[in-house]
């Protein structure tokens, strides 16, 4: 994302985001089981929808609930991490040669996708 994107408003991102993916307000809103008219109030008229909603869009553009609000990457990466056992983790692993890191990484983007995957289907 660049600078000019997390500045836009959440309708503005959600928007950028949904024609990154291809895909047509209907399409999208069929993607994850919600009504398109609901789906063009988020997107035109600045609604925001429940933190259940919320998570069914994130998790389907495949960016952070944090994102969709904040619009800043970094700062709402940092701001709501609240599992500090994880945190020491991430810290852990940084000091690992570059190939276990790269391990790591593609177990957890693995696990991030079937879980991402399976909050879809549900």
């Amino acid at each position: 994302m660049n600078k000019k994107e997390e500045n836009t408003s959440f309708s503005n991102r959600l928007k950028t985001l949904r024609m990154r993916k291809g895909l047509s307000q209907k399409a999208f809103s069929e993607l994850i089981d919600l009504n398109p008219v609901q789906y063009n109030r988020y997107e035109n008229k600045g609604i925001l929808p429940s933190s259940e909603t919320l998570g069914k869009l994130a998790c389907a553009l495949e960016v952070s609930v944090d994102y969709l609000i904040e619009g800043q990457v970094e700062d709402a990466a940092f701001a709501n991490f609240e599992d500090k056992d994880l945190l020491e983790l991430f810290s852990e692993v940084s000091k690992l040669d570059p190939e276990n890191k790269n391990y790591i990484k593609k177990v957890l983007a693995d696990l991030v996708k079937l879980k991402k995957f399976e909050m879809l289907a549900s």
